[in-house]
């Protein structure tokens, strides 16, 4: 690693252009980060960090933290600290694995650490839109043609880079308004709008196949909320693209017909979601009753929760966790994580909000964490992503700190 920096450092000898190669070095860690091997990503994150001398490596953005700005910030950093340190002392687990756990929590905030570094200016701007961009054409198209090749299989636990479908799902939907940016973007030639309109219908057809009612309801939402938001952040009104809307109500009119009728698996999840005005036990496949066995479960350890134990270990209904975020956050680490993970959220969606509203910052990133947010948060109410794998949790948490780093806080300065 030091023999690569070294080479580097004697190419680009300014200080400038070295943490212009640093930049980039992050950026492709985290917008490649959804689906590359936790060597690699960690591995551009160090290099970048060494590319820097001691004065970039400064952090001065947390005085600058102010008004809804600075309780978001704050509530990032409480909830960090408070996963890492609680589970520490009230976990179940033996201590070196209750040590090991600390590991994951840690990463997460480094990763944060380096957005308030590198996140500064249009340069980051640009790269991280065109990087998350090409990231969201790779897995949407990745994950649909390997899905089509196994004959759309109901098979959940074989997705691409072996995730199971729910992940894979998920990352599809926070990668997805990234496509929709490039839709929307004014500097786009209608040939390459054309092409992002097929990658997005590749998109959208690889989570209808992940066979998930809690991903497509997620990706509803998301999409209901991205028609208003694309036509205040870029004066794209999505409804006066009528061939678009009319290509893509076939696209999946014609897939989902074809699937309710080949496959047993799809008109089961859709007479359930039909179900749901008058069958809440059956359309949530009974998670009324695992959310009230979680909630006896943290009743017992209200404080610190049972640290990273297996959940199915302590629970009556044997699942691998609770079938909820909120829930497993509260499991892991105490009612006040459970909090504390649902006002992130809540504090995350008002100051992207208002960077939208006040076209404060770059609108993309804005328009693009929002609805990440919305997905996770949407899809967090019936399934468990608080504690993900990393190919999740770092990208995601990277890009939620996002909202209160430099890049945003210098335009309002």
């Amino acid at each position: 690693m030091l023999n690569v920096r070294n080479v580097i450092a004697n190419i680009y000898k300014s200080d400038i252009l070295r943490f212009r190669v640093a930049q980039i070095l992050f950026i492709a860690a985290i917008s490649f980060g959804w689906f590359i091997a936790d060597g690699y990503r960690r591995g551009l994150f160090l290099l970048a960090i060494l590319l820097l001398n001691k004065s970039q490596r400064k952090i001065s953005v947390i005085c600058h933290w102010k008004g809804l700005t600075g309780v978001t910030g704050t509530l990032l950093v409480t909830l960090f600290l408070w996963v890492t340190l609680v589970p520490l002392f009230s976990g179940m687990e033996p201590l070196p694995d209750r040590i090991e756990g600390m590991a994951r929590p840690i990463e997460v905030f480094l990763y944060g650490v380096g957005i308030m570094i590198f996140a500064k200016d249009k340069f980051f701007e640009k790269y991280l839109s065109s990087f998350s961009v090409a990231s969201a054409v790779f897995v949407s198209v990745f994950a649909f043609s390997r899905r089509a090749v196994l004959s759309f299989s109901v098979i959940r636990d074989d997705w691409v880079f072996g995730m199971h479908a729910a992940l894979a799902g998920l990352i599809i939907a926070s990668l997805l308004p990234w496509l929709l940016y490039a839709i929307c973007e004014k500097k786009k030639t209608p040939l390459r709008k054309g092409f992002y309109i097929i990658i997005t219908m590749v998109a959208l057809g690889a989570i209808f196949v992940t066979y998930y009612r809690t991903i497509w309801i997620a990706v509803t939402v998301q999409l209901l909320f991205a028609i208003p938001l694309s036509y205040y952040c870029f004066n794209a009104n999505p409804l006066n693209h009528k061939r678009l809307l009319v290509v893509l109500i076939l696209f999946i009119a014609a897939v989902v017909g074809y699937s309710y009728h080949t496959s047993f698996i799809i008109r089961d999840r859709f007479d359930r979601l039909m179900s749901a005005g008058c069958d809440f036990k059956n359309f949530t496949n009974n998670r009324g009753e695992i959310w009230k066995d979680a909630m006896s479960l943290i009743s017992k350890r209200k404080l610190g929760g049972y640290g990273w134990v297996s959940y199915d270990d302590f629970a009556v209904i044997k699942m691998h966790h609770p079938h909820s975020s909120y829930l497993d956050a509260a499991f892991h680490a105490g009612i006040p994580a459970g909090i504390l993970y649902g006002m992130v959220f809540i504090a995350s969606f008002l100051l992207a909000l208002r960077y939208i509203l006040t076209k404060t910052g770059p609108a993309s990133i804005a328009y693009v964490v929002f609805l990440m947010l919305l997905a996770t948060a949407v899809g967090g109410l019936t399934e468990a992503f608080f504690y993900e794998s990393r190919e999740y949790v770092v990208p995601f948490w990277s890009m939620t700190s996002l909202l209160v780093s430099p890049l945003y806080l210098k335009k309002e300065g």
